[in-house]
């Protein structure tokens, strides 16, 4: 008998602690989200590492893994690229050289360069005083102020080749001016202003040459491919009405109801003593020099990526003036990770043959057909727009480019027009992720990505219900169908 109330003291005692244990776990202690993250990936690892899966198995489920972890925000962009990386390589899916391809990659150095150059904006106070001299133009009302910053954007991508470079130089002019405008940190007007400068320089881009990396992955391997490529005039004439110009409208009104918010009010200038920075005049130069040098890149051939990073290095000189001391100590450079992470997914589903394979499963699911135009049109827009969900939208054109003779073959249309339905695809951003400029905005603009990712998805929504048919209409009575 005593043995037994012992044990149920026992017993007692361990219910209690096991209890006191239970009423201290919350959810605001234990992060369950990250803990079911874990184990998935630690399973994944073992699972991949045990059993014999094909190659392809095992490219597509750490593509899988990472494209839900990204689209979803469930871990940091930089956490999520690690993931990646690492599962690659412990799996040994591919050679380093396609693992590792987005640090080779020119994106990433460009992405680099582009924080240094955005960090030395906001330390020397210059992009206050764009800032200043612009702002009189967005008073007065906020559909001013939104439709200004629009405007801007789409101004600089007929200047600058690189949307990257366009992103990079607008996030600090565009955060500079949303203050200068009254629309503080939390206020509807500042989302407006920063997405309406953001998107408006990206989304129209993908609809003129060469505004875009898509856009001139596309040209590039068309030529390689057949000797020649579409040309500046015909691509704009084709894309923009609809896919340019459209969006743009598009774009405003869906951020006009969504970031609704009162005129806003000029800000005294206060800041004096950005006005008499040392670095201010220097960094002015230097990136007067820098944005000549892209818009001249077929002149004298040297990458943007480069000519960012001869700009970064002046900027990182330590008597430079440009930068606080130990300047790598104060930077954020997790961007550079993510662009490297993102850029080696798709290398890795195109090298792996995922992204061949999933085109072809698709074309057989929904095959080409002859004298079906609106049938045709429609599938080649969705192959495009699924396969930039893969190996994002640079790699649509490098996928979809070498099947162009066969999808000819199928559907009776010219090689002209099946890769110009290329375009139709990567113009539909469905999620940030996809796009290398929206991620570096994301990031160094401190844009919440629940809100880029919402405002993406609409247009893209928006895109495909209404813009498709009335692109497909258009290229009808261009004589392309």
């Amino acid at each position: 008998m005593q043995a037994i109330n012992s044990i149920i003291n026992q017993t007692l005692f361990l219910r209690k602690i096991l209890m006191s244990i239970v009423e201290g776990i919350s959810k605001e202690h234990i992060p369950w989200r990250y803990i079911s993250i874990a184990a998935v990936l630690v399973l994944s690892l073992f699972g991949l590492l045990l059993v014999p899966f094909p190659k392809e198995v095992q490219a597509t489920w750490i593509i899988g893994i990472s494209i839900v972890l990204w689209a979803t925000g469930w871990l940091p962009e930089w956490l999520t690229a690690f993931v990646f990386f690492t599962l690659s390589s412990v799996t040994h899916i591919a050679s380093p050289d396609v693992i590792f391809a987005g640090l080779y990659s020119s994106a990433t150095w460009l992405v680099l360069s582009g924080i240094v150059l955005g960090t030395a904006i906001n330390f020397t106070g210059l992009g206050n005083i764009i800032a200043f001299r612009i702002s009189p133009f967005f008073s007065g009302s906020f559909l001013r102020a939104l439709w200004g910053s629009i405007i801007f954007g789409l101004i600089m991508t007929f200047i600058m080749p690189s949307a990257m470079s366009r992103v990079i130089l607008l996030i600090p002019i565009l955060t500079s001016l949303a203050d200068r405008l009254g629309y503080v940190s939390g206020r509807p007007g500042r989302m407006a202003v920063l997405l309406g400068g953001v998107l408006g320089t990206y989304l129209p881009a993908t609809a003129i040459l060469p505004a875009n990396v898509p856009n001139n992955v596309l040209v590039g391997a068309t030529e390689a491919m057949f000797g020649h490529g579409p040309r500046y005039a015909e691509y704009f004439v084709l894309h923009f009405p609809v896919m340019g110009a459209f969006k743009i409208i598009i774009l405003g009104i869906v951020l006009s109801l969504f970031y609704h918010d009162t005129a806003p009010q000029l800000q005294s200038d206060n800041a004096n003593e950005e006005h008499n920075h040392a670095g201010q005049k220097p960094l002015a130069v230097l990136l007067l020099a820098t944005m000549l040098m892209w818009m001249t890149e077929p002149l004298h051939g040297i990458s943007t990526a480069w000519v960012g990073m001869l700009a970064a290095i002046i900027c990182l000189y330590p008597h430079s003036r440009m930068m606080k001391p130990k300047p790598l100590a104060t930077m954020g450079v997790a961007p550079v990770f993510y662009v490297a992470g993102i850029v080696s997914m798709g290398m890795l589903a195109y090298r792996s043959g995922l992204a061949n394979d999933v085109a072809t499963a698709l074309l057989h699911l929904v095959p080409m057909q002859h004298d079906a135009p609106i049938h045709n049109f429609s599938m080649l827009s969705a192959l495009s727009t699924i396969m930039g969900l893969i190996v994002t939208l640079p790699g649509v054109p490098a996928v979809l480019t070498p099947m162009t003779d066969t999808l000819s073959t199928a559907s009776g249309w010219s090689r002209e027009a099946i890769y110009m339905t290329q375009v139709i695809g990567f113009s539909t951003v469905i999620l940030p992720y996809q796009a290398p400029p929206l991620v570096i905005a994301i990031q160094s603009g401190n844009l919440p990505a629940k809100d880029v990712i919402r405002t993406c998805f609409i247009i893209a929504l928006i895109s495909i219900i209404l813009l498709w048919p009335l692109d497909y209409f258009w290229w009808h009575l261009l004589g392309w169908l």
